[in-house]
């Protein structure tokens, strides 16, 4: 799906259309509509200058305890493959 703005309804907002596509991500994702990924793909920043724009405003990441778990279990995974690669490198 694309999104199309009027051109006078984007000059109306008084920012640039790359500015107003900010605006837009930093606003849904604060309201839990998007993850950071969709708000990098929105803007064209990638998700780490997303990231760090979210961070320039002082807006909180949404990380719950089950982002948490996932990671936990990811870093056990990636540590338990490390450690078998070790092993066989002996």
């Amino acid at each position: 799906m694309l999104l199309e703005l009027n051109d006078h309804v984007i000059k109306s907002t008084g920012l640039s259309e790359q500015e107003l596509r900010i605006e837009l991500a930093v606003r849904l994702y604060e309201d839990g509509k998007i993850t950071v990924g969709q708000g990098g793909t929105m803007t064209g920043l990638g998700h780490v200058k997303f990231q760090q724009e979210l961070g320039k405003r002082k807006i909180a990441w949404h990380y719950d305890v089950e982002d948490l778990h996932a990671d936990l279990e990811t870093l056990k995974k990636l540590s338990e493959k490390g450690a078998s690669k070790n092993v066989n490198e002996l």
